[in-house]
């Protein structure tokens, strides 16, 4: 991946409507050469796929809940994430360092949802010794566009540390 996939997915991120005769002048390429990019990039796992982002409270979804889930032995964990995949509210399913085992994004309709979640689903699951739920009151931040800024510089840095021990390198053959 160079600089210029980089800029392809910036685009992407922030618009995967932009066609791709747009990121073409944005990128400075020609669109079959875009196109072809894109391809390799879906190809390879990069782009996982294109979503619409809908706005929770609009549509009726207003609770959102982190909740640590404390899972009694390592031998849960498979079948613990596997159900997790199948429910719908969970949106987020990370294994973490702490107190818990994991942690989980949720959202729910309402109060009584959340409730039927929590009791009906998670801790009625084998393995699942308790939770602890923490109800978020407000969103100042919420994104899901990853800082590709961040990953140039560090590439940028560790491509000029090789380009200065190849010439090193190059200079002591000489």
């Amino acid at each position: 991946m160079d600089e210029i996939d980089r800029k392809i997915l910036k685009i992407l991120q922030h618009d995967c409507y932009a066609s791709q005769a747009e990121i073409a002048s944005r990128v400075g390429l020609s669109t079959p050469s875009v196109n072809e990019r894109i391809r390799k990039l879906e190809k390879g796992g990069i782009i996982r796929k294109y979503v619409a982002i809908l706005d929770c409270g609009k549509i009726g979804i207003d609770i959102t809940a982190f909740i640590e889930v404390f899972i009694e032995h390592p031998k849960h964990e498979s079948l613990f994430a596997k159900e997790m995949k199948k429910l719908k509210e969970v949106q987020e399913c990370h294994f973490v360092t702490g107190e818990g085992s994991c942690l989980l994004k949720v959202k729910a309709q309402n109060r009584l949802s959340l409730k039927n979640l929590l009791l009906d689903k998670i801790n009625s699951m084998t393995g699942v010794r308790g939770t602890r739920t923490i109800l978020v009151l407000s969103t100042a931040k919420e994104e899901i566009s990853l800082n590709l800024d961040d990953r140039e510089v560090e590439l940028e840095s560790r491509g000029n540390r090789t380009g200065k021990k190849n010439e090193r390198e190059n200079k002591t053959r000489n």
